[in-house]
């Protein structure tokens, strides 16, 4: 269970930001209090605040009924016959939603996925009236699983021509997410760093050798070259 702590002068104060912060009521709430606060001497010096830990009385199992419940029926919109698969982890909740025609759910470069699943979590979180205890993502045919596969094996493939040539190589722009799977598959990687480059919401993720060689040109996916 997610818990989460909050300071206040006193322990109903702490409580009274717990509470705002989590948009709830405190009868919606299980309250550890961690410490209860003093004033210390003349209310001046020492001064210890209250600090308090809680958690959502509400468990993760009603929020993946809730939204289960919720994503079937936004489904039976579409003019199309699909089927929800589960998985569920310490962490999050995947639907993965399976039929003749959900490619269209995917648009181009899973945009349109992405969309749904924005509007979902929304729609979701307005219903539970709180933090949901679990994270929510939405697939389609495993596109997103795919799509993560093939971003880490693009990663290790210019992370080696990147070693090998000693050149700066650029993705294509990517979306934060996208560009999240970059970093981590390289994060461990002793011999290049890797950079997010651009404005807005798609950006280009720099492979940087980090023993660099003279003379040489940086190059993207497009085949553009420049000076390093």
């Amino acid at each position: 269970m997610e818990t989460y702590e909050f300071e206040g002068k006193t322990v109903e104060e702490a409580i009274q930001k717990a509470c705002e912060s989590l948009n709830v009521s405190k009868e919606d709430l299980n309250i550890e209090v961690i410490s209860e606060g003093g004033g210390g001497i003349f209310g001046l010096v020492g001064v210890k605040k209250a600090k308090i830990r809680v958690s959502l009385k509400k468990g993760k199992e009603e929020a993946i009924k809730l939204a289960q419940e919720m994503l079937e029926k936004l489904l039976s919109y579409f003019p199309m016959s699909t089927k929800i698969e589960t998985e569920i982890s310490e962490t999050e909740v995947r639907f993965n939603i399976l039929g003749d025609g959900s490619g269209v759910l995917i648009g181009k470069g899973g945009q349109t996925l992405a969309e749904l699943e924005h509007l979902f979590q929304k729609m979701v979180q307005k219903q539970w009236k709180g933090l949901l205890p679990v994270k929510i993502v939405l697939d389609a045919e495993g596109y997103r699983q795919r799509r993560a596969n093939s971003l880490a094996e693009l990663a290790k493939k210019l992370a080696a021509k990147v070693k090998k040539t000693g050149k700066i190589l650029s993705t294509l722009p990517l979306p934060a997410k996208e560009r999240k799977i970059i970093h981590l598959t390289l994060q461990n990687d002793k011999q290049v760093k890797t950079q997010s480059v651009g404005e807005g919401n798609l950006k280009r993720v720099n492979i940087i050798p980090l023993k660099r060689r003279s003379g040489r040109k940086r190059t993207n996916l497009n085949g553009i070259k420049g000076d390093t």
